[in-house]
């Protein structure tokens, strides 16, 4: 008999010892029960409370700014969306040296640099911000569905509670098939992530679509015109959709470690 059969009679051997509480135990440690309670990742218990957050931010906004955001139409909605992820990317880019009790920050580390810089002027403002334009978007979107593609005035603000709602299931769908992968290469990795988004996001916009029968088209820079002439089998709004729920993850990430407070933003504190 060889080595290798002798620890097999071990291992059995000490297997029908074991009684049958031992044996569910090790079998759900080693991640072979799959009836077993999973493990929920910390950052999901505060999706609700980052999706609630901004609504509530965006119908106090609404109060004091009105639909600003789109007085100019979809051009001046996508430069505003510019505008902030140029914030957001510039931020990230820079290295910070820990001071004052704060910790450092490597370049293109979003966790780090929302560490760095917890406060709610720091990058986790623009964060919020380009969460919130993106899901101004497509509420839009949705309004002037029901209108007739008309202007939705402030219809918008009913469309917001509802895609709050689906960014949240959706991303604890995925959560079931893909884990945590969005975060395993760090703050880098997920930076990554969201810069590859927005690209797509800016390059699909950055043309035309020409009008064809009975379908509208879309000028550049008009995103809101891209997003209802986009018949791509995934198209712009699907990339508007990914970088909002992983901006909004992040947002959960940084929370569950204790580093930002959720509903601490301006438009989230006035009446």
């Amino acid at each position: 008999m060889s080595a290798e059969d002798d620890r097999r009679k071990e291992l059995l051997d000490r297997l029908s010892r074991a009684d049958i509480e031992v044996l569910a135990l090790a079998a759900r440690l080693a991640g072979l029960d799959e009836s077993a309670p999973r493990r929920t990742s910390d950052y999901l218990t505060h999706l609700r409370a980052v999706a609630a957050s901004d609504v509530k931010g965006l119908v106090n906004a609404e109060k004091s700014y009105g639909v600003s955001w789109k007085l100019r139409g979809g051009i001046d909605t996508f430069h505003m969306l510019l505008r902030k992820w140029e914030r957001v990317e510039k931020r990230a880019a820079e290295a910070v040296p820990a001071r004052e009790g704060r910790p450092a920050a490597s370049p293109y580390d979003v966790f780090e640099h929302i560490a760095a810089d917890p406060q709610t002027t720091g990058l986790i403002d623009d964060i919020r911000d380009l969460r919130r334009y993106l899901m101004l978007g497509e509420a839009e979107h949705l309004a002037r569905a029901k209108t007739g593609g008309a202007d939705s005035d402030r219809g918008f603000l009913a469309e917001l509670q509802p895609i709050a709602d689906q960014d949240v299931a959706t991303i604890e769908e995925k959560e079931r098939a893909y884990g945590d992968s969005w975060r395993r290469n760090g703050g880098i990795g997920a930076f990554m992530i969201f810069a590859r988004k927005w690209d797509r996001i800016k390059q699909r916009v950055s043309g035309e679509v020409p009008a064809k029968e009975g379908e509208p088209g879309a000028a550049r820079d008009n995103i809101l015109e891209h997003i209802a002439a986009d018949r791509r089998a995934e198209p712009i709004l699907d990339d508007i959709r990914d970088l909002r729920r992983f901006l909004l993850l992040t947002e959960a990430e940084m929370a569950a470690r204790g580093a930002v407070a959720i509903g601490a933003a301006r438009d989230d504190l006035e009446a």
